[in-house]
């Protein structure tokens, strides 16, 4: 028989395990409560993240709604470089009716209507809740502005989904379309690209006829953005030329026949490749409908003829005849049985503000300056009338701007720049340094030393445009005429070689450094016919709850 003690200590044992046990099976049921509660948890959360995810997606499609919707409406058109009041008002007025006739998902949008918050009073149009496709998921636009600025209209989608909401933001801004201004180089005809020359940016050519190359561009050139053409690359395929040298996917190739990559250095060029200048891209069959500002009928310059003073014929014996084209450094004497005679009036050492060359002066300005705007005039439906002017060591400190002739005759109506060219535009027109629609514009030294003291800003706009020597252009060069008329000649022609150019390049004082930067941001000048836009402003973009 065991002692009385080991039984007692048996005993306490048992009664120990079964506390013990009870211990494990309380704490097993608060995990399986804890996992249970943690489990709906994060079903609810998911939940929650779904709707909110789906509340930020209608957000974001009522956004992409709101950008459609402005992309359809039908606005009218101005010639000035601003929008006016009652332009912007006209606008909002249109975005109105837009809206109301166009009946979202077949909604009715009720009228524009008044508001005012923290900020401010102003115009504000709500659209109804517009079903976005999920189960609870919808969006609401909301377009206002604000009196103080109705230049800028308002876009705020709020999404929602369940009990979940989203606000999304953006701005837009009425403006004119300067579509163009996106270039550096834009215009109608053939370019060529030589020498020395580096455009910062985009090139585009609406030139449609395949059997001539759009672009010839030389190797020490280079284009620090995309090169656009209408043609297609199965039109360009079928000539006995190539823009570029692709695979048989139609890609282009490094130095090792691998598609190529970023590193646009590392391209290869055969030698029958049209474009032998650095380039980050060929885009082929680009939209053939000409952009604002490259075609006459978008000229009207006449709004700069106000307040304007005629300049005075020069006396007889300050006539001097010249040829155009000429022999190499010879004004009086012709290139071609062709060149065209010119009896030009000589005005030198004068300053001239705000005036206009009467046509058939034919003019030479020696070591002249100009202020605000020089306006030369010509006939805009005959030839009878016409100014070939030739400007040696000029200094420009307004804009020159033309007629608007309905043809391109180029030894006829010709800007013609000689010596040195200085340039620095001080005058109320900043968007412009040259307005010559259907001239031939011939632009040559404006910066024999590279300083930034001499800059060309704004557009320079010509028939054709050819840029020599040295310059630095900041702004967009467009060259409007229509010359597939014309397959074997009229280019535009941007540096030079000894052995390549334009018709006046042939001695080595044309060969020089040539830079060109767009300036997106600037407003397209005053003469220039665009349509009226609102347009997004991606970098407003917010997000919200």
């Amino acid at each position: 028989m065991a002692p009385a003690g080991k039984k007692s200590e048996k005993l306490n044992r048992r009664g120990a395990v079964l506390i013990v046990s009870l211990i494990f099976v309380l704490i097993f049921s608060a995990l399986a409560v804890s996992m249970a509660t943690m489990s709906g948890t994060n079903v609810q959360l998911a939940s929650n993240q779904h709707e909110a995810n789906s509340a930020l997606s209608a957000a974001q499609s009522g956004i992409e709604c709101g950008k459609y919707i402005i992309s359809t409406i039908s606005l009218g058109e101005t010639g000035l470089n601003y929008i006016t009041l009652a332009q912007a008002n006209q606008v909002w007025t249109d975005l109105c009716v837009h809206l109301q006739t166009t009946a979202l998902d077949g909604q009715t949008v009720s009228s524009a209507s008044t508001f005012t918050d923290a900020i401010g009073s102003g115009d504000e149009i709500i659209t109804p809740a517009i079903d976005f496709g999920t189960n609870n998921g919808d969006f609401e636009l909301r377009f206002y502005r604000y009196d103080s600025y109705p230049y800028k209209i308002k876009v705020q989608s709020r999404g929602t989904d369940g009990q979940a909401n989203r606000n999304i933001r953006l701005d837009m801004e009425i403006t004119k379309d300067r579509s163009v201004l996106d270039y550096a180089i834009a215009g109608r005809g053939r370019m060529w690209l030589a020498g020395n020359s580096t455009i910062h940016g985009n090139v585009y050519s609406a030139w449609d006829n395949p059997a001539v190359s759009p672009f010839n561009m030389t190797s020490g050139s280079a284009v620090m953005g995309t090169i656009n053409t209408v043609l297609t690359q199965a039109q360009i395929d079928a000539q006995p030329y190539q823009m570029e040298t692709l695979d048989i996917n139609g890609n282009p190739v490094d130095a090792n026949g691998n598609p190529l990559g970023s590193n646009y250095q590392d391209r290869y060029y055969s030698p029958g490749d049209e474009v032998q200048a650095y380039h980050e891209g060929i885009n082929y069959g680009q939209p053939a409908q000409p952009v604002p500002g490259t075609d006459i009928s978008d000229y009207d310059t006449d709004i700069y003829l106000t307040g304007l003073t005629d300049i005075a014929p020069c006396p007889s014996p300050d006539i001097e005849v010249e040829y155009f084209p000429h022999e190499v450094n010879d004004y009086s004497s012709p290139s071609a049985s062709w060149s065209r005679l010119l009896n030009r009036h000589v005005y030198e050492n004068q300053t001239f503000t705000n005036a206009k060359l009467p046509n058939n002066r034919n003019a030479l300005f020696r070591n002249c300056t100009f202020e605000e705007v020089l306006y030369v005039d010509c006939a805009k439906s005959t030839s009878s009338y016409y100014n070939n002017v030739r400007f040696e060591d000029c200094t420009f400190n307004g804009v020159i701007v033309t007629d608007t002739p309905s043809s391109l005759k180029w030894q006829n109506n010709a800007l013609y720049f000689t010596g040195q060219a200085t340039f620095d535009n001080t005058s109320s027109i900043q968007e412009a340094t040259i307005l010559a629609p259907h001239f031939n514009v011939d632009l040559g030294n404006t910066n024999p030393v590279q300083t930034n003291n001499n800059v060309i800003k704004g557009a320079v706009v010509g028939g054709i445009v050819d840029v020599r020597g040295n310059a630095q252009i900041q702004g967009t060069i467009i060259s409007m005429c229509d010359t597939t008329a014309w397959p074997s000649g009229y280019v535009t022609n941007i540096g030079a070689t000894l052995g390549d150019g334009g018709n006046e390049t042939t001695v080595l004082g044309d060969v020089g450094v040539i830079s060109i930067t767009p300036d997106a941001g600037q407003m397209l000048p005053s003469g220039i016919l665009s349509p009226i836009v609102i347009k997004p402003l991606l970098y407003t973009y917010a997000e919200g709850m």
